[in-house]
């Protein structure tokens, strides 16, 4: 369920359930931010819950593009839920099969119950009636009420038993489940007496204890159940199973409690746990029940609650103490009184007495069982296959069927049954044999699934002509094929000694659909090995080898042997040539020692020898040296200081002599050193003792390595001293210094020597004290986390304590994390760190982590700290808070233009936004709202008056919200009033009225100026403002002047045309001056368009805001368009565009690779068109 809403199958989720209704799946398709939440399973009262979490799409390349949608499947968070669904069900399966074993042996011991109730002989019920039973002190303190009655009544009686018996038996009082209700409303005991003993009772009666009035109604709470008379009680006890008791004797009468009670008969109607109703007539009045403790209350009735094994509620009400059934035991005499001793719920003792043993139920036979079911089973096409089941009992027939379609023979298959066996047999198994398989006997049913398998295989005769080996001559090819036989698609490699075989210039491998061949082109000996076919599809795979053997140009067959186990031919060759490069070990005025490597290929025979040749450089003759042993070195003792030799080496089989190895020009008796060897490693060190190790030079100097000098230095001296005598070079790369003094701090470097003498020494090793070596550190302390984040995790912690002989001060520490629903550890720092604390990055968001810091030194790594809980990968919660300090809170758009409003916050986790305008959330198709996790943004690329209104951003998360509004007044060029008129109410002065201008009912800021033309001043003045009225009376108005005026409307973003009053008065006439005045030329002020500024190139970095500007020129006002790349960018939203008094921008709020490109602004008017260019460049 998400959000308390039932989920179902459809277009948003898939819910499948596997076939054992083990295993729910659910599918979430297309997930989007409303889709996080919480969804739980619930199973009867078992629920359990996982978190979604949708991510933010946090791409800034794929901002405005469609996203693609993801798929979400929850479930075992990595568990294998199909090997746990069938532990369930091997479980459940023993469990059942336990359970009907029980049964049946319960069924058994039911039959041996009813038999022995059936054989109780009649003259021990009479016997057992007749004799009574006194209470006596002195004896056994048994209470007992004797009676004579006819065959047919009860005898009940009460006795003390051990305190052996009374544990034992006190088990059965919570199992008992019968119910009993008297008719007449008064309780009846289960002791009865005899109404000839007119109400008396023989035996001593004073250790009885009681309690007055009669006993209660027990209640039922079913009142449509059906009545049956019988003397039999049926219940439960401890052990689950089904118990019958039947009275022995008459019943008898009861002893008189309460004066009114009426003697007639009284019946007992019950409810058993078999849900019939029984009834049972008692004699006379009913009875007190006998309690047994002086402590106990007498006269106030006890209920007893509960529910039976039908399910239904049951309530009973006593007066006195419930008394605890008693299981007999059936070996015992009939006759014998047992007792049983219980503490009821009120904490109170009571006691009761039964004669005759209580009898088990019979239970009756479960029919036919399964001993074994059928078995899932993966059978080879054209293989048999044989399912097998096993009955309980020989003598029962049973059907077989097939995907629900019963079996016959006609189908071809073999059906057939040995004693309770059953099998069902298919010789030739096809795909149409695949299927859930079905036997059915005697109501009962077992299913097990075929499943026909084509795996990849060979033909045996195919095989065995593939394994023999192929045998070619050098550059000559090699073709190897083999049938295929499986199902399809196959995948079918080729292996030459273990390495795979593609397609290139000398391999070619074709696959059809029946078989596979390879071809190996210009073959050499080196491609001598095994050829193996390996195929692989979705049932199985399977392999097949041969054998390719590529025989030189010279090839003398020396004989032929047949080999039985794998039928394969010896072919011999000529070896290849020794291998170098040829190793000179020592080199003397007197001695060239020379090492090479044996043949490559022998030819398939061993070496013999090998052949040297020398010659001198400067030279043309070879000297023959003679055939040395197969050994490949040689020691040329006959040369002479400072001359130089090359050697030919040929290796010589019986099958002939290779090609020779040359070696290069080597000079007797050079001095060589070997380089410098690496620095020396400190093994361990003691307080009396350093172990030290080295590595063997890179470069020998072609001579072999003697032995080694050591050297070492203490710390804060220039001096090295030698370790060991110069005399006695060290044997080996290990050596223990001995000669420090415990707390000193030493360095050691090391030189190689051969025979030209002492190399260069090694760099020097890492200072290491003189001391024992060191304990371990502790662990670290006060581990904490000091900040967290989506991806981050920042760990703070405290030196370990130093204990001496037990923990020393560490000098680095590791930090290891892993996901909590994994076990391996992941160490974030190769390199030990110093400071005590880390960031450990690079992790999930909103995932959990388990963390611990492990200190290390000297001595080796401590016991790693680990944090008590596992961390969640995300901040910690903050309130939604605006993080911009001057937050315009107002702003005024010309209609037409983008209106932008872009507020910065911070919140954790990350909030949800909501815009509203006028206190309704913003669906408008035209306003587009972007966020991030700590800005939104609200654009409105072309804006309209209807655009106006206050705006406010909703940040809210689970600690909190914040709010923030912003009035946009989207306004424009106000039109003029309408025509104006002037009246004179008042002597010297003017009445100014004017019809309203139209924009005054869209724009409440709309307001009006007057002005006024004075024929004597000759200018105009404004003589009132902010007027937000049509009318408006100007004083001192003379006579003799005339007066114009004009009214203009006003708003946020400029003033109308003025709207021209009449002219107001006279003026007076004087004489005309006549006045030459020269003939001007009209001004004309239109210009082309033109640039001002140009654009300029920007460089901006990924992620950022990119500015371009420029200013422009024109009358009348041209038209802007801007390009990216020849492509219009008025319309496009991710762009802010703008032009202000001649100043054209463009803004990308956040700058993508996309952007990159060349950007033109083209300016056009009726007079010319103008167009300037710049470029973008993104850094990463």
């Amino acid at each position: 369920m998400g959000k308390n809403n039932i989920l179902e199958n459809g277009e948003k989720y898939t819910i499948t359930v596997s076939e054992n209704k083990l295993i729910h799946r659910l599918l979430i398709k297309d997930c989007s931010q409303l889709d996080k939440g919480i969804y739980s399973a619930a199973a009867g009262i078992k629920t359990c819950s996982a978190w979604l979490m949708v991510e933010a799409d946090s791409d800034p390349a794929l901002r405005g593009k469609k996203k693609a949608r993801k798929l979400t499947q929850a479930g075992g968070t990595g568990l294998d839920l199909e090997k746990m669904a069938q532990d369930q069900m091997v479980k459940l399966a023993k469990e059942k099969k336990e359970r009907i074993e029980a049964a049946n042996k319960a069924r058994v011991e039911e039959r041996l119950a009813k038999n022995a109730l059936q054989a109780l002989p009649s003259d021990n019920l009479d016997e057992n009636c007749k004799e009574g039973s006194a209470i006596r002190e002195g004896k056994n303190k048994s209470k007992g009420v004797s009676n004579n009655c006819k065959v047919g009544g009860k005898s009940v009686g009460k006795s003390d038993c051990d305190n052996e018996k009374t544990e034992k038996e006190r088990g059965y009082k919570k199992n008992k489940q019968s119910t009993y209700e008297s008719e007449n409303g008064k309780g009846s005991s289960n002791n009865y007496i005899n109404q000839d003993l007119n109400g008396e009772v023989d035996g001593d009666t004073t250790e009885l204890n009681g309690h007055s009035g009669p006993l209660m109604l027990d209640t039922v709470i079913d009142p449509n159940a059906k009545c049956r008379t019988g003397e039999t009680e049926e219940y439960f006890v401890v052990s689950e199973k089904c118990l019958f008791r039947k009275r022995q004797g008459q019943l008898l009468k009861g002893r008189l409690i309460d004066p009114d009670a009426r003697r007639t008969g009284e019946t007992e109607e019950y409810f058993a746990v078999s849900e019939k109703c029984f009834e049972c007539t008692s004699q006379g009045h009913t009875l007190k029940d006998i309690m047994k403790g002086p402590e106990a209350r007498n006269g106030t009735g006890e209920t007893e609650e509960y529910i039976a094994a039908s399910d239904r509620h049951l309530v009973r009400t006593r007066q006195g103490r419930w008394l605890n059934d008693t299981l007999f035991d059936q070996n015992e005499d009939s006759g014998t009184t047992e007792s049983s001793d219980y503490t009821d719920g009120t904490s109170r003792r009571s006691v009761r007495i039964r004669q005759c043993p209580l009898l088990k139920d019979t239970l009756t036979d479960p029919g036919v069982q399964f001993v074994s079911g059928l078995s899932n089973i993966n059978a080879i096409i054209g293989q048999p296959a044989e399912l097998m089941c096993k009955l309980s009992s020989g003598n029962c027939d049973g059907a077989w069927y097939r995907d629900g379609k019963k079996l016959t023979a006609d189908d071809g298959y073999i059906m057939s049954r040995d004693g309770a066996s059953h099998k069902l047999v298919i010789n030739c198994c096809r795909d149409q044999h695949s299927g859930k398989y079905r036997f059915e006997a005697d109501g009962r049913k077992t299913e097990a699934i075929l499943q026909v398998e084509d795996p990849p295989r060979f033909d045996p005769e195919d095989l065995s002509a593939f394994s023999q080996p192929v045998i070619v001559k050098v550059g000559n090819s090699a073709t190897f094929k083999l049938p295929i036989v499986g199902h399809k698609p196959m995948k079918i490699q080729w292996f030459r000694k273990g390495e795979e075989l593609l397609d290139d210039n000398v391999t070619k491998i074709e696959n059809t659909l029946s078989q596979s061949r390879l071809l190996l082109s210009r073959c050499q000996r080196k491609d001598t090995g095994e050829i193996k076919i390996k195929l692989k599809n979705e049932h199985g795979t399977t392999e097949a080898s041969s054998t390719l053997i590529v025989l030189g140009d010279s090839v003398r067959k020396v004989h032929e042997m047949v080999l039985t186990f794998h039928g394969t031919h010896d072919t011999y060759d000529k070896p290849s040539p020794p291998q170098g490069p040829v190793e000179v070990r020592e080199s003397t005025g007197f001695c060239i020692s020379t090492k090479w490597r044996a043949p490559k290929d022998d030819g398939g025979c061993p070496v013999i020898n090998y052949s040297l040749e020398r010659r001198q450089v400067g030279r043309n003759t070879w000297k023959k040296l003679g055939d040395i042993s197969s050994i490949p070195e040689y020691e040329d003792t006959s040369v002479e200081h400072g001359k130089k030799y090359c050697y030919r080496i040929r290796a010589v089989t019986e099958e002939g002599v290779s090609e020779m190895l040359e070696t290069d020009d080597l000079t007797a008796g050079t001095l060589v050193f070997p380089s410098a060897p690496a620095p020396p490693k400190v093994d361990s060190a003691f307080h009396d003792c350093i172990n030290l190790t080295w590595s063997t030079p890179n470069k020998t100097g072609g001579y072999r390595i003697l032995g080694y000098n050591l050297e070492k230095r203490k710390k804060g001296s220039n001096l090295w001293s030698p370790v060991n005598p110069t005399d006695k070079p060290i044997q080996g790369n290990t050596f223990a210094v001995k000669d420090v003094i415990e707390g000193n701090e030493y360095e050691f470097r090391v030189s190689a020597i051969n025979v030209s003498g002492l190399s260069e020494p090694s760099a020097p090793s890492e200072f290491i004290f003189a001391r024992d070596p060191k304990k371990p550190p502790g662990k670290v302390e006060d581990l904490k986390v000091a900040d967290t984040s989506y991806t981050t995790l920042t760990l703070s912690w405290s030196k370990p304590i130093e204990e001496d002989g037990v923990q020393d001060e560490a000098k680095g520490y590791f930090i290891e994390v892993r996901q909590a629903e994994c076990i391996d550890w992941t160490r974030c720092n190769v390199n030990p760190i110093i400071l005590t604390n880390y960031t450990v990055k690079g992790l999930k968001a909103v995932d959990k982590y388990w963390v611990r810091v492990i200190a290390i030194n000297d001595g080796g790594e401590g016991i790693p700290r680990d944090l008590d809980k596992s961390i969640l990968t995300m901040p910690p919660p903050v309130k939604p808070r605006f993080t911009d300090y001057k937050m315009n809170s107002f702003m005024v758009v010309r209609a037409g233009n983008s209106v932008r409003i872009l507020l910065n916050f911070e919140a954790s986790p990350w909030p949800e936004v909501t815009w509203m305008k006028d206190d309704v959330p913003v669906l408008m198709k035209r306003v587009n709202i972007s966020n991030s996790e700590s800005s939104s943004q609200l654009l409105i690329t072309s804006s309209e008056r209807s655009d106006s209104g206050v705006y406010t951003i909703i940040v809210r998360n689970l600690v909190g919200q914040e709010s923030f509004s912003v009035e946009v007044r989207v306004t424009d060029d106000p039109k003029p009033p309408g025509p104006v008129e002037l009246e004179e109410n008042v002597p010297g002065t003017v009445t100014v009225i004017w019809e309203p201008s139209p924009d005054e009912k869209r724009d409440n800021h709309l307001h009006y100026s007057v002005s006024k033309w004075d024929s004597t001043k000759g200018s105009w003045s404004m003589v009132a403002d902010r007027l937000f009225n049509n009318k408006f009376t100007a004083c001192n108005v003379l006579p003799g002047r005339e007066y114009h005026f004009r009214v203009y409307a006003k708003n946020d973003m400029g003033v109308s045309a003025p709207s021209e009053s009449p002219t107001w008065g006279s003026e007076k006439i004087k004489e005309k001056i006549e006045v030459n005045v020269p003939a001007y030329k009209t001004c004309d002020l239109q210009t082309a368009p033109a640039f001002l500024v140009p654009l300029r190139q920007h460089t901006a970095p990924k992620g950022y805001e990119c500015y371009m500007s420029c200013a422009i020129k024109g009358n009348p006002k041209p038209r802007v368009t801007w390009y990216r790349n020849n492509i219009s960018l008025n319309t496009n939203s991710n762009y802010l565009i703008t032009n202000t008094c001649g100043v054209c921008s463009l803004l990308i709020l956040r700058v993508t690779p996309t952007d990159w490109g060349e950007y033109t602004i083209e300016i056009e008017s009726a007079l010319g068109r103008a167009v300037c260019s710049s470029k973008l460049i993104i850094k990463d």
